[in-house]
């Protein structure tokens, strides 16, 4: 054994195994055990079967003593005196105590009701039967019935709802419309086609959301029929008071499939049911296999009347009928493998030759769990199943290593198409995500070799320590991808997918013929014609000097005074009339904010409820979930004609520059939610705080310099320099290298950005290397750094 064991010959793992295992079982008394857990077993099933024989019993008693109590009582209620005339008021004294002590007297019961063959109504509800009755009534505290009366009145149906208090002291009275119509339900027709109390089929009670039956019957009279509603709720609750093996199912049903009750809340799919209850039908103390485990099932009928019959169907699990006897069971065999304890230093020595390869095993795939394929190599062993898996090992990595790379290729191929779409997606922002990152990476480089304080504590050792930054850079924008165009190309106030103004001209001509059209009409009334064309003249060019006002209003090159924004509004109350119907043509969320007037006078601009767009999204609201500390307006958008050519500065209204900052809101949560390796895990902090400040003033998270890391500062950095010196943005002229780097200085005297980082970028000369890389000729000029420095 020796021999074979410790030779350079190769052996089998599993002649090992095999080996040790056969010693285990001749020190285990297998048939002892067995024996004993077949007499366990049959004395496991025998108390199995008298739990489900006195189950079925109380359950056939309870079943029965809820039908010959609602029968009796509808009975005993339908005598009483001027039941079968409609009451002259909700309230009766007599009627009401006598409702509402069968109410309280009855668990099951929850509501008592007369259905007239006018179809009025009346009924009394428990609403302490069930928690969710008094929130379905808007019930208050003290409520504890409920009268409903429907009766007509003015030849209209009318409902009303009073609540009483448990004195029977009303509390107050509701009025509503009516629709409901007793004699068009299921228990009124079968009523008055029986002489005897009838029962329906489990129905759900749609006040409860759970299911019942009604017991009906009709008055002497032949106008009315009494009813009685039975929740079907309280029955289960009987079911799960049983004293029930774990795991228990019982399904009380009918004829039709139709669960009555269930001591389960959380039953299966109906469908699911249908066939589980099937399957169990004619069962007697059976095994079955229901959703992969096996159950002991019995189906007794437990109720049969004329019409209907009720089905009680017990459902055990197996493992649980014999949870005891295998606890026993195990109990013995733990007794027999403790003699085993003879044997370990044997199975210890055997596996030891197993064990010691196994370890250099793990130390090779720990290599590979930290991604150096290159360093794993094969181990020593005799065992021929662990060589040969330490050589699929060696081979798989250099697999790995081909697949990562070609992995990582494919997602920086991923990532930089995702950053030249959002560069392409406006005229405004070419170029930008495919320079950040090569200025940032340029200063990154920097700050790992140069010997500033600074940056002693900084480097850039590994090439996945360069891809963070890389990707970073790439995806610092990428939540410009949720950003309307309309709003990042808004050239004019009123600009939105198209330039408003145009609404505003037609306005105004449609004004303009109207003072013709008015003084044609002065005319035609005998007016002095002179005096009539002097007045239009007059209107006509006050109209063209007001439109011209407005329309350079809208274009947004100067600063909007008090008095300008005044005329704007003084402007705004010209009327014309409307003559077509505005609410016609249009989409669904133009309906639901427009809000119907009976006037066609329309003003020449205006702000209308229709132009405000609210936050009604998740997205637009959970911004402290991010730690975002931001200014959020109360509106995604305001389109009113007035607000935005009342806009102070330029061209954007407060939510339409929110709506541009929260790209880098939107950068973050994307990059936050997505499953980023390790060596990644840093790229949304970077990414993120491009638009931050060293002293809380920046957004979304109003950082300081001390939030934020060296890489997430020197983003700062690149994304403004590129941004002032970009000679592809139509709307301004690209800055020369002298200009932009005498912006940066007073972003950094404002301590904007980074002091430190702003002179290894001007001492390192990478502001000159990237000009000459990416700016025009005519950017390129002198810069006297030692006036920065």
């Amino acid at each position: 054994m020796e021999y074979i064991l410790f030779s350079n010959k190769s052996i089998k793992i599993r002649p090992t195994v095999l080996w040790v295992i056969g010693l285990i079982i001749t020190l285990t008394s297998i048939a002892s055990i067995s024996f004993q857990y077949y007499f366990l077993k049959d004395l496991a099933y025998s108390s199995t079967k008298k739990i489900i024989k006195q189950i079925n019993e109380e359950t056939k008693e309870e079943v029965r003593n809820i039908d010959k109590s609602s029968e009796d009582l509808a009975s005993i209620l339908s005598l009483s005196y001027g039941l079968g005339n409609y009451p002259k008021s909700a309230i009766q004294s007599t009627l009401v105590k006598r409702f509402t002590t069968a109410l309280k007297n009855n668990k099951y019961l929850y509501a008592v009701y007369v259905g007239y063959d006018n179809n009025s109504f009346y009924e009394i509800i428990n609403l302490e039967i069930d928690e969710n009755l008094k929130s379905k009534f808007d019930a208050k505290e003290q409520d504890k019935w409920l009268i409903i009366k429907i009766f007509t009145k003015e030849d209209k149906k009318v409902r009303l709802e009073q609540y009483l208090d448990e004195n029977l002291v009303l509390q107050r009275s509701v009025f509503k419309k009516a629709e409901y119509k007793p004699t068009q339900r299921p228990w009124y027709k079968k009523a008055t086609e029986s002489k005897n109390t009838i029962k329906t089929t489990p129905y759900i009670f749609s006040n409860l959301g759970s299911y019942g039956i009604t017991y009906a019957k009709e008055l002497d009279n032949k106008k009315a029929v009494l009813g009685l509603d039975i929740s079907l709720k309280s029955l289960s609750e009987f079911l799960k008071e049983e004293k029930l093996i774990e795991g228990t199912q019982l399904y009380l049903f009918d004829e039709n499939k139709t669960v009555i009750a269930s001591n389960k809340d959380n039953r299966l799919e109906d469908k699911k049911l249908d066939k589980i209850l099937d399957k169990t039908m004619n069962k007697q103390g059976e095994l079955l296999e229901i959703e992969n485990k096996e159950y002991f099932v019995t189906t007794t009928q437990i109720y049969t009347s004329e019409n209907e019959k009720e089905y009680l169907s017990i459902l055990i699990p197996e493992e649980e009928i014999m949870r005891e006897s295998n606890e026993k069971i195990l109990y013995a065999t733990l007794i027999a493998f403790s003699f085993l304890i003879f044997v370990l230093p044997v199975v210890w020595f055997a596996t030891k030759i197993i064990t010691e390869p196994m370890k250099e095993l793990e130390n090779e795939n720990r290599k590979v769990k930290n991604r150096k394929f290159h360093k794993v190599k094969k181990i020593k062993t005799p065992i021929k199943e662990i060589s040969d898996l330490s050589k699929s090992l060696v081979s798989m990595s250099s697999s790995i290593q081909e697949y990562q790379q070609a992995q990582i290729k494919l997602f920086d191929s991923i990532v930089q198409l995702i950053a030249t779409t959002i560069d392409a997606k406006s005229k405004y922002t070419a170029g930008h995500c495919e320079r950040v990152p090569t200025l940032t990476l340029m200063i990154a480089d920097a700050a790992t070799t140069s010997q500033n304080d600074a940056f002693k504590d900084f480097e850039l050792k590994t090439e996945d320590e360069k891809r963070e930054v890389s990707v970073a850079a790439w995806l610092h924008d990428c939540g410009k991808v949720t950003t309307p165009i309309y709003v990042v190309d808004k050239a004019t106030k009123l600009e939105t997918i198209y330039n408003r103004i145009h609404e505003v001209r037609a306005r105004f001509e449609i004004v303009y013929r109207d003072l013709q059209i008015q003084a044609l009409n002065r005319i035609i009334n005998k007016e002095d014609e002179t005096e009539v064309n002097s007045w239009l003249k007059e209107q006509q060019d006050k109209l063209i000097e007001d439109f011209e006002f407005i329309a350079n209003a809208n274009v947004g090159a100067e600063f909007m005074r008090d008095e300008d924004k005044q005329r704007v509004k003084d402007i705004a109350q010209i009327t014309w009339i409307r003559n077509f119907d505005n609410s016609i043509g249009i989409s669904q969320d133009e309906e639901k904010r427009l809000k119907k007037s009976d006037s066609n006078i329309e003003y020449i601009l205006e702000d209308k409820e229709s132009h405000i767009i609210p936050r009604v999204t998740k997205a637009d609201t959970d911004y402290d979930k991010y730690n975002f500390k931001v200014n959020v307006p109360e509106n995604l958008y305001n389109l009113g004609e007035v607000y935005n050519l009342t806009i102070d500065r330029g061209t954007l209204t407060e939510e339409e520059r929110f709506k541009i900052n929260e790209h880098v809101i939107m950068s973050i949560k994307m990059l936050e939610n997505l499953p980023f390796p390790d060596y990644l895990k840093k790229v949304p902090e970077y990414a993120g705080a491009h638009h931050e400040t060293l002293i809380g003033t920046g957004y979304p998270r109003k950082l300081t310099k001390e939030d934020m890391s060296i890489p997430a500062r020197i983003m700062a950095v690149a994304d403004v320099f590129e941004a002032l010196t970009a000679a592809d943005r139509p709307y301004k002229k690209p800055k020369t290298l002298s200009e932009s780097i005498k912006i940066l200085s007073f972003m950094v005297k404002d301590q904007h950005l980074d002091e430190d980082i702003f002179k290894l970028f001007l001492e390192s000369g990478i502001y000159l290397e990237y000009g000459k890389q990416f700016l025009n000729e005519e950017q390129i000029d002198e810069v006297n750094i030692s006036d920065y420095l």
